[in-house]
């Protein structure tokens, strides 16, 4: 990252900037010039913004039920009746569909007539294998009671029909789809993790749609192609199995997760020591846009090495970031090159009327002035 000093002034009243003044070109050799604040001397260090688009990095994050199945039929036939409702709860073992079942009845009554022949052949003492003439009829009825049985499509647990395959009067086949079920109670999400700093069992905040909710990671899993892109801002990427209790159905399948490593705003490669801390929590840095020094709140992602962090924020196109200053500098400021013809004096007293931090003399923009605002 390319770095150079350049002595300004910074004061409050200021009606326009020197023509050119901001749009000089980058140096590889740092240089300064006399400067004065209200008749302090201010050097700051400051160096453009190189951005990523965080386009590259987005990937659509959501909640899915961890049982969730879809019932098939076991056999030909035609579907008598629909006995679930989309977006209606069913029992467990639950009937959610029937077949036509008047053929399999048929073969459950004529295997139960020819079990009873063939017992009645047993008692009247015919040989010629009458027991084993048994055993087969009782077979042939245990089989057509299974096909009988399988006429009606009942669902394994308590769930939600979020799927209807077919209609009634529908010729189907075997192996065929018919109704999907899910159980909501117990949602997940496969999202980015660090695997440095997270592992299987920790508890996690997830963000669904606007509200942060208490999750777990039940597994860490290799990092999705769809994700490959993170690789970029962060030394050991991952996908997290992440559960959420949902037992009183807050939560639907299908809401938007957003997960802290996935950046949703522009994304800078910054000096560690260009941080600031705010006041109310969070870190930011700051930077001179339009001739006005500008707070912008950052989000921390990977930070590669002791001396550089990947932040996200809501930085412009031209804005150029500070990174050391001579003195601290409050929001609003204006920023503007000293005329070197105008004698500095360390001990010059502040304009009236002005305020700032100790040891410099500093006016904000008021509210509505040119560039103004927080971000």
């Amino acid at each position: 990252m390319l770095s150079w000093r350049t002595a300004l002034s910074v004061g409050g009243l200021v009606a326009c900037l020197q023509a050119g003044a901001m749009a000089q070109a980058p140096s590889s050799q740092p240089t300064e010039t006399p400067a004065t604040v209200a008749g302090r001397a201010v050097v700051i260090e400051r160096s453009p913004v190189l951005f990523r688009d965080p386009l590259k990095y987005q990937v659509n994050l959501h909640l899915a039920p961890t049982r969730k199945i879809t019932l098939a039929a076991q056999m030909d036939g035609v579907v008598s009746s629909l006995l679930a409702k989309l977006g209606g709860e069913v029992p467990a073992q639950g009937e959610v569909l029937r077949l036509d079942a008047r053929a399999p009845q048929l073969k459950v009554q004529r295997a139960a007539a020819a079990l009873k022949a063939a017992k009645a052949d047993v008692e009247a003492g015919s040989k010629g294998g009458a027991e084993a003439r048994v055993q087969v009829a009782e077979a042939d009825l245990a089989l057509a009671e299974l096909e009988a049985n399988q006429s009606s499509v009942r669902s394994p647990f308590k769930g939600l029909v979020v799927a209807l395959h077919v209609v009634e009067g529908e010729y189907i086949r075997a192996g065929q789809p018919l109704v999907t079920v899910i159980d909501p109670t117990q949602l997940f999400v496969d999202a980015p993790i660090d695997a440095r700093a997270q592992k299987a069992g920790d508890s996690i905040e997830i963000r669904v749609e606007e509200e942060s909710v208490p999750a777990k990671i039940t597994a860490v899993l290799p990092l999705v192609s769809e994700l490959d892109a993170l690789r970029e801002l962060f030394p050991s990427p991952a996908s997290g199995r992440i559960v959420l209790d949902n037992p009183n159905g807050k939560w639907r399948p299908g809401q938007t997760v957003y997960s802290p490593l996935v950046p949703r705003l522009p994304v800078a490669e910054v000096p560690t020591a260009a941080l600031q801390n705010q006041e109310q929590g969070g870190r930011k840095v700051q930077v001179i846009r339009d001739g006005f020094v500008r707070d912008v709140s950052v989000q921390l992602l990977g930070q590669l090495g002791p001396d550089y962090q990947f932040v996200s924020g809501r930085f412009a196109p031209q804005d150029e970031l500070i990174l050391k200053c001579s003195e601290q500098i409050v929001e609003g400021s204006r920023v503007l090159p000293r005329d070197p013809n105008v004698p500095t004096s360390p001990t010059a007293p502040a304009s009236p009327g002005t305020k700032g931090t100790p040891g410099n003399t500093v006016r904000p923009t008021q509210p509505g002035a040119p560039g103004g605002g927080n971000f």
